[in-house]
């Protein structure tokens, strides 16, 4: 059997899982369906399959963050594989599926895959300064990275304390085009994180991160025109920000429109509100906190009314 099918036979399965055909039970044996699926993964990686490294990492990683209804396989699998020696340096003493999760990651970014990269340099989050310090050695080692690689390289020095490096590299990053870095330029200046604070160069950056449509970059932009802190409060203004920010994403911006309209903030019908709150609660933002929050009761919680 080729890399290629073996990596596609792991794959397949990675997905029926995700997919939560165990849940349903399509899948009668889920731990002999997990062992099969690894070890097909890893007759892939052996012969040089970075997508099989990739999608290992995945599974290892699962067990802390699940991928849609799988919930990953043990790490202690990990024990029992072949790693390079660069990757058996990677430790993590606190949680062996991170460690199992980086050294995958690393093997896969170590033969060419650059998304491997990131997931190493998302993953060393929650592992030790030693393995965040090579991840910033793998962003930095790459040909050519784009905007969000150099943003990715700006948060990992954040995260070891190199504040004035950071705001270096999120300047480069958002030069190139990361909104990402915009919003976090944003913040740092805000704060004077790794520069001098500057409230004006700082809105400077949350109107250029909302010009490219960041979320996080609307959303705020709406809650300074509903609290007046951009000027006289325009809720008409506000409510054009969140409405940007849901359609980029933005769940929280979804509930405070649903908010809004309940309370009269805002015109609409309770169908319109409820719309905009089952948004928020699929986007991940429970609507029910916002709700809370200002003393209201959920409108879709109400049952038929009696004659």
């Amino acid at each position: 059997m080729t890399m290629d099918e073996d990596y596609e036979i792991g794959d397949a399965s990675f997905q029926q899982l995700v997919r939560g055909d165990a849940v349903i039970g399509l899948i009668s044996d889920v731990p002999g369906m997990e062992r099969r699926m690894m070890d097909a993964l890893w007759r892939a990686a052996a012969r040089g399959s970075a997508r099989a490294y990739r999608r290992i990492g995945d599974c290892y990683l699962a067990t802390r963050r699940e991928i849609g209804a799988f919930h990953g396989v043990d790490a202690a699998d990990a024990a029992t594989r072949p790693w390079s020696s660069e990757a058996q340096a990677i430790v993590d003493e606190e949680d062996p599926a991170v460690e199992a999760a980086l050294r995958a990651y690393f093997e896969a970014a170590r033969l060419g895959l650059r998304e491997a990269a990131m997931l190493f340099a998302r993953a060393s989050r929650a592992s030790s300064r030693d393995n965040q310090r090579r991840a910033l050695t793998v962003l930095e080692g790459l040909h050519a990275p784009t905007a969000e690689e150099v943003y990715q390289a700006g948060l990992v020095q954040n995260w070891l304390g190199e504040l004035a490096a950071s705001a270096k590299t999120h300047h480069r990053a958002a030069e190139a085009g990361s909104m990402d870095a915009a919003f976090e330029l944003h913040i740092l200046y805000a704060q004077g994180l790794g520069v001098e604070r500057d409230v004006g160069t700082s809105e400077a950056w949350l109107q250029r991160a909302a010009e490219g449509h960041h979320p996080r970059a609307l959303y705020n932009l709406g809650a300074a025109w509903a609290s007046g802190r951009a000027g006289a409060v325009d809720m008409e203004k506000a409510a054009d920000y969140y409405r940007r920010a849901a359609e980029y994403g933005n769940a929280r911006a979804a509930a405070t429109l649903g908010v809004m309209i309940l309370t009269g903030e805002l015109a609409g019908t309770e169908e319109e509100a409820c719309s905009w709150l089952d948004q928020a609660d699929e986007g991940g933002s429970p609507s029910w906190e916002m709700l809370d929050a200002v003393g209201l009761d959920d409108p879709r919680a109400r049952g038929p009314e009696s004659d």
